[in-house]
């Protein structure tokens, strides 16, 4: 079975799995959580990047570790430090909770309106690592990990 399918496989019983615990990934075991988490994570960088992953609140507020310890697990070094350090820079305790102050943090880089002819400038001096996105290699490595993390 090719990556692609595999991944297509274990995504849709990932989120199947999802549907019956609430959305919350933490309630499900692996491979799936880890599945699950890259799935929705890169889905998202890779539509905005790294101001995209931060500016909503994520179902149940889990911590941003979450999504950096799947990262590091499947072997993104350096994405998942990109995620550890972005989320640290908000300079707060615990910012998946406190979604006004990362729109603050945000804005002081961004300005409030992301159509401004400025905005491509200026959102290249937010001080993240924005690797992830668009980073193909995050799926040949998810799909290396499941075959090595088979379900049960």
């Amino acid at each position: 079975m090719n990556d692609e399918a595999l991944l297509e496989q274990v995504s849709d019983t990932a989120f199947k799995m999802l549907k019956k615990v609430d959305n919350d990934p933490t309630q499900i075991e692996e491979p799936y959580r880890t599945v699950a988490i890259i799935y929705a994570a890169q889905g998202v960088i890779d539509n905005g990047g790294l101001i995209y992953f931060f500016e909503s609140d994520w179902p149940g507020q889990p911590p941003y570790s979450l999504f950096a310890d799947a990262y590091q697990r499947i072997g993104r070094v350096e994405a998942a430090a990109a995620l550890r350090e972005a989320a640290e820079s908000f300079g707060i305790t615990e910012p998946e909770k406190h979604r006004e102050q990362r729109q603050a943090y945000m804005d002081r880089f961004l300005g409030e309106d992301e159509d401004d002819e400025e905005f491509e400038e200026v959102s290249e001096g937010i001080p993240w690592n924005d690797c992830i996105c668009g980073d193909e290699q995050v799926w040949t490595d998810l799909a290396a990990w499941v075959r090595k993390n088979p379900a049960p």
